[in-house]
């Protein structure tokens, strides 16, 4: 069962996952270049349901998460865009996290997506910042976050051992 858009951009659907999700979702989460900047490295298929599971299972606790981004175009699920809750530095923050497959790379779908949910978070959701965590040398993520609005902040490490650069924006920045 297809879930409703939660938002929708000019060529995007950003909805729930569902489980059925799980293959065209293993097609973007077990690519190397994909999760290249992943502490975790390519996905398994079952390792990718049970990422399905827990971001089904976050919409329960949180009411919000990782959406499944769908392309109009080809109706498929090529990655996901929305929120991670997280601790950096002592602070509990709300980081906008986004993976497309690679054939979906260079045309701006990333921010196209990156903009809904930011704009999702701050109206709909009442968040008053937003940040995303990338590693220095991925220059892509970091130009969709300056995309968004988001500007360099500060330098830290995430999970305690990988150098990451903190991106953000509050709400009365937009």
């Amino acid at each position: 069962m297809t879930q409703p858009a939660v938002l929708e951009t000019s060529r995007l659907i950003l909805r729930r996952f569902v489980e059925t999700d799980a293959r065209e979702m293993f097609d973007v989460l077990g690519n190397s270049e994909v999760m290249r900047f992943s502490l975790n490295g390519p996905y398994s298929f079952q390792k990718t349901e049970q990422f399905i599971a827990r971001c089904i299972e976050g919409y329960e606790k949180h009411g919000a998460g990782l959406f499944a981004v769908c392309h109009k175009g080809d109706a498929k699920v090529i990655g996901y865009c929305g929120f991670y809750l997280l601790t950096i530095d002592g602070a509990e923050e709300v980081e906008i996290g986004y993976r497309l497959h690679p054939a979906y790379w260079g045309r701006g779908l990333a921010t196209e997506a990156s903009l809904a949910v930011r704009d999702f978070g701050f109206e709909k959701l009442g968040f008053e910042r937003l940040i995303s965590c990338i590693e220095e040398e991925n220059t892509a993520s970091i130009r969709v976050a300056e995309k968004s609005g988001m500007k360099h902040e500060k330098d830290s490490l995430f999970a305690e051992k990988v150098p990451i650069r903190i991106y953000s924006i509050a709400r009365d920045d937009r």
